[in-house]
């Protein structure tokens, strides 16, 4: 997309501000074919220059910066554009902002005026309209609009939808005698927001009434009230098709009743097709949904019996796929289909995911009625059953509501499917509340910036490649192989020192290794624009594309040092940092691990006071590491007199082995002021060439022990403990042996014998002087050790009573 001449003011890209923050945009839409004044709220907003749309239709010229919170531009809308919810951000040298939303309507926008809280103040509005107003604490908002007798009105709320907060809107019709003919706070269709078409039983003027639930709003709870004399179904049959055709679809629900229109489905497979139903040149809203798959499909109508086992209606070979109704309450529906021995079959309703209200349950069963398996809903109101056929045979499938509900608008689709292999991305939501939190790529010139992808398999076990459709210019991606055992793995984006400052949006995609036919799944990115602790998201955007930006240089650079020796299970390795700082850039940096392989953990983060340029990085390794070579990055992230700015070390080797040797030490015991040793037993893994250094860790207060060398012929070694007159008394088991292996001149650091155990006892009290002891005789058969007890009682026998 060409983007129009920006105004910047006269600001040079080398002073715009780092990260750029978009927090909200005014107005939250317009309508098709008009231009209006947009502004733009946040931090930082001093150096943006250009907008990124994620869909055709709109463009943004003549950005004015008002100060760094708050920048007005024009934006057109074009006759064309697509209805509904637009994603966008805002760019410059110094970054990218979140993700903002604009809302595209086809009818003229209208600002609600206070007062309009009583029935008799209601604001007076055209039909065919779009209110744009605010719902505070306690607030109700009416407007008054008049229809004739027998006359469509359907009112459609955006609430949750806008993405500010949580809004969670009610909507009410009242005629005009004031009686409510109709209310709506959730549906289907539209989830959190409510929608509510009606026909008109008299002439004359009605109310919609929309206010918070509970009527806890907020000067942040906006909304835009859609009201007119528009078509409003709520569901589409069939629910989908296969790409590329053009089927004849029959929209339901509508109060004026059911109505035809044919559309031609996309070349491609998708989850969730929209598509507007227009009637009388006016289209619904928000679209409806139709799933797109190659799968064979039937349809089962109304006139269909098959209620019973009996007169389960054939689906066609599978895959495969039928569209059903369930119009009538207290009702199922039975499908049969011929399975063969050992088939991978996934079996699942699609209904709530296409905004069916059909709340399913699917069951499986035998030809003599016998339950195989059963499901209410999976991870989603719709059903999944994940089955392996036992034997060749016919088998019978029966979809009911969860609360045996029923309805014209019932819809739903059964899926018979082969369970095959595949390959997804995304990127990891780093905190619950702040889904965007490192959802964009911006990398500083001549500097690096890293990731985490998020990897997901389905019915394969592959290694896998990670790849970019395309960069921006003077940009390279480097990314690891991706072994079968890890679901997660960094990538880091390096910019050039030439490449050009600039922003655009592109695709990112997995591929599999070592397999074929070869797998593919893009990087699909959400972001929970309204997301609830403990409630979950209410209203999110999915984005196929991944805005990714050269920025103005950054005033340092990160350096992992390649370690020389490996880390090896119950080990640590000190990896260390190097940090370059522009001359006079003298503020902290705050360092963290991006990514750990299997078993491995560090610090959370490190800081790198001013006066420092280096640091260790102590990584452990826990017994179940995985012995691999693995690659590794840093995040270094400053606060800037510009704004906070985050770069990357370039990814780092890290070889993860199994240790030179493990020990064992005997349990020992000992008293205060005593001499004592620890006997460990060795087992050598591998043999190295010069001593090693062990050291006998976590004794208790008062016993000292000197370390001691090891060669890899050893199979024992005895620690010599000096145990103080006052050490401490007890059983200490957080004794372990700490061994430095020598490896590359530099060593290689083991943790060993972990949870050994040292009693120390008080020091007992000095015996009387011995007497002789009378001979006794010898036998030919060694004498058995006496008790303590038994030597004491002899001692008093021969020295008589004290």
């Amino acid at each position: 997309m060409k983007f129009p001449i920006i105004i910047l003011l006269g600001l040079s890209p080398l002073l715009a501000a780092f990260t750029p923050t978009l927090t909200r945009l005014e107005p939250a839409g317009g309508q098709r074919g008009t231009e209006l004044e947009i502004h733009f709220y946040g931090e930082r907003l001093s150096g943006i220059d250009k907008p990124l749309f994620y869909q055709s239709g709109l463009t943004l010229s003549a950005i004015e910066i008002k100060d760094a919170q708050h920048a007005v531009a024009k934006l057109s809308i074009a006759p064309d554009a697509p209805l509904g919810e637009h994603a966008l951000r805002l760019t410059g040298p110094g970054g990218l902002t979140e993700l903002g939303t604009f809302w595209v309507g086809q009818f003229p926008n209208v600002s609600e005026i206070e007062p309009n809280a009583t029935f008799e103040n209601a604001q007076r509005v055209e039909l065919n309209s779009t209110v744009l107003g605010i719902a505070e604490n306690e607030d109700e908002d009416y407007f008054v609009c008049t229809l004739q007798k027998g006359q469509r009105l359907s009112v459609e709320l955006e609430a949750m939808r806008l993405g500010r907060t949580f809004f969670d809107a009610t909507l009410h019709v009242l005629d005009p005698q004031k009686n409510e003919l109709a209310l709506c706070d959730d549906s289907p269709l539209l989830r959190n927001d409510p929608w509510i078409s009606l026909i008109a039983p008299v002439a004359g003027d009605y109310r919609i009434l929309v206010h918070a639930a509970a009527y806890e709003g907020s000067k942040q709870c906006h909304y835009r009230l859609h009201l007119g004399t528009f078509t409003r179904p709520t569901a589409v049959f069939p629910s989908g098709g296969k790409p590329g055709e053009t089927i004849n679809f029959t929209f339901l629900g509508d109060p004026t009743g059911p109505f035809q229109q044919t559309f031609t489905l996309p070349l491609e497979p998708t989850a969730s097709y929209p598509v507007f139903p227009i009637i009388d040149g006016l289209s619904a809203p928000s679209p409806l949904y139709l799933r797109v798959s190659p799968l064979e499909s039937n349809s089962v109508t109304a006139a269909t019996s098959n209620g019973q086992l009996s007169s389960a209606s054939p689906t066609p070979p599978i895959p495969c796929a039928v569209h059903g109704t369930m119009e009538q309450k207290n009702t199922s529906q039975w499908f049969s289909f011929t399975a063969t021995k050992d088939q991978n079959l996934r079996l699942r309703v699609v209904a709530r995911a296409l905004r069916s209200p059909l709340d399913s349950i699917l069951s499986l069963h035998q030809p003599d009625g016998k339950s195989l398996a059963f499901n209410d809903d999976q991870g989603s109101p719709d059903s999944l059953i994940n089955w392996t056929c036992p034997a060749d045979g016919s088998y019978f499938l029966q979809v009911r509501d969860q609360l045996k509900r029923g309805g014209p608008d019932f819809s739903y689709r059964l899926e018979i499917d082969l369970k095959s292999p595949a390959l997804s991305a995304s990127l990891p939501t780093v905190e619950r509340i702040k889904s965007q939190l490192d959802k964009t790529f911006p990398i500083p010139l001549g500097n690096r910036y890293a990731t985490v992808i998020q990897l997901t398999r389905e019915n394969t076990n592959c290694a896998a490649l990670f790849q970019a459709s395309d960069l921006p210019a003077g940009v390279t991606l480097q990314s690891p192989a991706i072994p079968n055992s890890i679901t997660s793995f960094p990538v880091v984006l390096e910019a050039s020192a030439d490449a050009p400052l600039a922003a655009s949006l592109h695709a990112f995609s997995l591929h599999s290794s070592g397999i074929s036919p070869e797998l593919s799944g893009p990087l699909i990115d959400t972001i929970h624009l309204v997301d609830v602790n403990n409630e979950g998201a209410y209203h999110s955007v999915r984005l196929a594309r991944i805005a990714t930006a050269v920025t103005r240089p950054a005033p340092f650079h990160v350096d992992l040092i390649p370690p020389s020796v490996p880390i090896v299970k119950n080990g640590t390795l000190p990896l260390q940092v190097h940090v370059t700082r522009d001359p006079g850039f003298t503020e902290k940096i705050t360092v963290r691990f991006l990514w750990s392989p299997p078993g491995i953990s560090g610090p959370v983060s490190l800081d790198l006071p001013p006066e420092q340029s280096n640091l260790a990085y102590e990584l452990n390794a826990s017994a179940d590491a995985a012995p691999a070579d693995w690659q590794v990055c840093v995040l270094a992230e400053a606060n800037t007199p510009e704004g906070p700015v985050v770069v990357s070390s370039a990814l780092c080797p890290l070889k993860v082995a199994e240790p030179y040797l493990t020990m064992s030490l005997d349990i020992a015991a000992t008293e205060q002021g005593k001499v004592a040793a620890m006997l460990a037993k060795i087992e050598i893994a591998r043999p190295f060439p010069s001593p090693a250094s062990v050291e006998l860790m976590g004794l208790p207060a008062g016993v000292t022990c000197p370390p001691q060398n090891l060669t890899h012929e050893q199979t024992e070694l005895t620690f010599p403990l000096a145990v103080a007159a006052d050490a401490k008394i007890g059983k200490f088991s957080g004794i372990f042996c700490r061994v430095l292996v020598p490896e590359n001149g530099s060593q290689v650091l083991h943790h060993t014998a972990l949870n050994s155990t040292l009693r120390i006892d008080a020091a007992s009290s000095a015996p009387a002087p011995e007497k002789p002891i009378a001979p006794q005789a010898t036998t030919t058969n060694p004498a058995k050790p006496l008790s303590r007890l038994e030597q004491l009682r002899q001692q008093s026998k021969v020295n008589g009573p004290p």
